[in-house]
């Protein structure tokens, strides 16, 4: 991985759940208190958003005053609206080093710092994605055995850095996904 110590921090973090689950399975409860697997999983969706653009529809014209003078711009009810979900997450405006994998920027110390609709991997407001809960908690649940299960690294067929497709509805690698996983001794 381009990160091992992200991944030996989560590590711990599911190792002490796992301790305190007690033989326990994890429930919904437990997995929202791994504070750190959050964070992963936001940086995550930052740096790869699931879809790269979401498109809205003008509710009500609205006019936009240019600083510069340069004339104002006016969007009309019922245009379509592009928002570049990955360039606004890659834009270094809001997201300072936004190629660095930094799960950090979501802790709670620093996640006020992320400026309201600059981070939208779901969409937001009314329209946002209805199952994005429920994305979030699989993700977790999956990312939380595999790191328990196996140590993930980089193999001869990994592309790093990661090179994306941008050519549809959603970002893919190029060249596939390619990860060589070593079962880890329990």
């Amino acid at each position: 991985m381009e990160n091992p110590e992200v991944q030996e921090k989560l590590l711990r973090e599911i190792e002490e759940s796992k301790e305190q689950l007690d033989g326990k399975p994890l429930t919904y409860d437990d997995c929202k208190k791994l504070k750190y697997l959050d964070m992963v999983v936001s940086e995550t969706l930052r740096k790869w958003p699931v879809t790269p653009l979401t498109d809205r529809a003008c509710s009500k014209t609205i006019t936009f005053e240019n600083p510069d003078g340069l004339g104002d711009f006016t969007i009309n009810e019922g245009e379509n609206i592009i928002i570049p979900t990955a360039g606004l997450h890659r834009d270094p405006k809001y997201f300072p080093n936004p190629d660095t994998f930094d799960p950090e920027r979501f802790s709670d110390e620093n996640k006020h710092n992320i400026d309201p609709f600059t981070y939208i991997p779901f969409g937001a407001g009314p329209r946002i994605c209805i199952a994005n809960r429920l994305a979030l908690m699989e993700t977790k649940v999956i990312i939380y055995y595999l790191i328990e299960s196996f140590k993930l690294e980089v193999c001869e067929k990994t592309t790093v850095p990661l090179d994306l497709s941008g050519g549809g509805f959603r970002l893919q690698p190029k060249n596939g996904f390619w990860l060589k996983f070593t079962a880890r001794n329990k």
